[in-house]
């Protein structure tokens, strides 16, 4: 990939932004159902990019209007890019490395991709000794493991499968997060296990740097519930919710460096991130009572748990939007006013509001799904699953 991902730096971009809901039922079918975001309150299902599977595929990633899905077939992990543009879906060629990669990401830049894989591997001690000047600073506490990352990588321009081993060392006890990576500023970014993992695919360079929230030692004050990335204005945006709230923070770049690199004790090292917005689960439940009293009401479990549920999963740069799961209710959060609108509700069995996951899918440039008007009627709750006669599948396999 010679060129850079598609962003303006500083002003609007040139795209459509929309949400993905990913319906899982209890017989491991699937719907896959679009929503076009009207403004920052509204939302109606886009019809011609809906869908539905008989078997579940997992959402790995999405990039500038290409969507990365995975499955299990026969016991072979078998990968799909859907384009939102043609409705196609082409399977791509079977992976070399045949275990379980521990993050999957796309990056697509309007002409070319690359699907990345990455994996642990054990490395020797003269491997060790060589990472630890080769990399930003490596997680102490995975030092005495010799776990490294190893990288499958396949290119739309080869079309095969390559292995790449970055040096660079991986925290241990990695946990099972589902945060989709974001691909920004030429770059793949994964949450991994307290760290940010930045993957520079036209250089092939890795960096590790530590989450604005990253505790060496693990405490229940120091749990997330939901965590999800974004980029706004150029810059590349970590936001997660916790027992106190919902916090976002900015990754600071070079030109960010350059200025506070004038104040005294500045460590640039140290100094990866900034607040960008904070709100308290009370505040945010005092300004919205209707929505957390109806949660509350729906299952007694909600009455007596305070809203750690609360998981955010997309922003839209255009209105300033947040999006939040909660149970049963997808909702639009307002920054700036701290106002949470339903725009979605979702059925769940028991207490399993993790049937539902939520994407952020951005089109760039011009095309006929970013032109097209919605259709249904605005201003409604959606209401998922929806009926299995108002789905159109618009796969076509190659």
């Amino acid at each position: 990939m010679d060129r850079r991902s598609n962003t303006n730096k500083g002003g609007a971009r040139n795209c459509s932004e929309s949400l993905l809901c990913h319906y899982l039922f209890r017989d491991s079918s699937a719907q896959y159902v679009f929503l076009d975001l009207v403004d920052e309150g509204s939302a109606v299902v886009n019809q011609s990019l809906t869908f539905c599977t008989d078997t579940n595929m997992h959402v790995c990633a999405s990039s500038n209007g290409l969507l990365l899905l995975s499955s299990v077939k026969d016991n072979l992990l078998c990968y799909n890019l859907f384009n939102l543009f043609s409705k196609q879906s082409v399977v791509l060629p079977q992976p070399q490395i045949t275990r379980r990669s521990i993050r999957t990401g796309l990056a697509f830049d309007g002409f070319c991709y690359q699907v990345v894989r990455i994996f642990i591997t054990e490395g020797d001690k003269g491997s060790i000794a060589e990472a630890s000047s080769s990399s930003a600073p490596p997680p102490t506490a995975a030092a005495n493991g010799g776990c490294f990352l190893e990288m499958e990588i396949l290119s739309s321009e080869t079309g095969i499968w390559r292995q790449h081993r970055a040096l660079i060392r991986l925290p241990p006890d990695l946990p099972k997060l589902c945060t989709t990576p974001l691909f920004s500023n030429g770059a793949i970014h994964w949450e991994l296990g307290g760290y940010l993992l930045i993957y520079n695919v036209n250089q092939g360079h890795c960096r590790l740097i530590e989450l604005p929230n990253y505790s060496q030692i693990w405490s229940l004050n120091s749990m997330t519930f939901g965590q999800c990335l974004w980029e706004s204005e150029g810059h590349v945006h970590y936001c997660y919710s916790d027992f106190e709230g919902i916090h976002a923070w900015v990754l600071l770049n070079e030109q960010d460096h350059g200025y506070y690199s004038t104040y005294s004790h500045y460590n640039h090292d140290k100094f990866q991130w900034k607040l960008a917005h904070t709100v308290s689960h009370q505040n945010l439940v005092s300004r919205n009572p209707e929505i957390f009293l109806r949660i509350r009401q729906s299952n007694i479990v909600f009455s007596q748990w305070p809203p750690f549920f609360i998981s955010p999963s997309a922003y839209i740069e255009n209105s300033q939007t947040m999006y939040l799961r909660l149970p049963g209710i997808i909702a639009s959060y307002n920054l700036r006013t701290q106002t949470l609108r339903e725009i979605c509700s979702f059925e769940f069995p028991d207490i399993n509001f993790f049937c539902c996951l939520l994407f952020p899918v951005v089109l760039q440039g011009d095309s006929q799904v970013r032109k097209r008007e919605p259709a249904g009627d605005v201003g409604n709750v959606v209401s998922l699953p929806i009926t299995i006669d108002a789905l159109v599948n618009p796969t076509e396999s190659k």
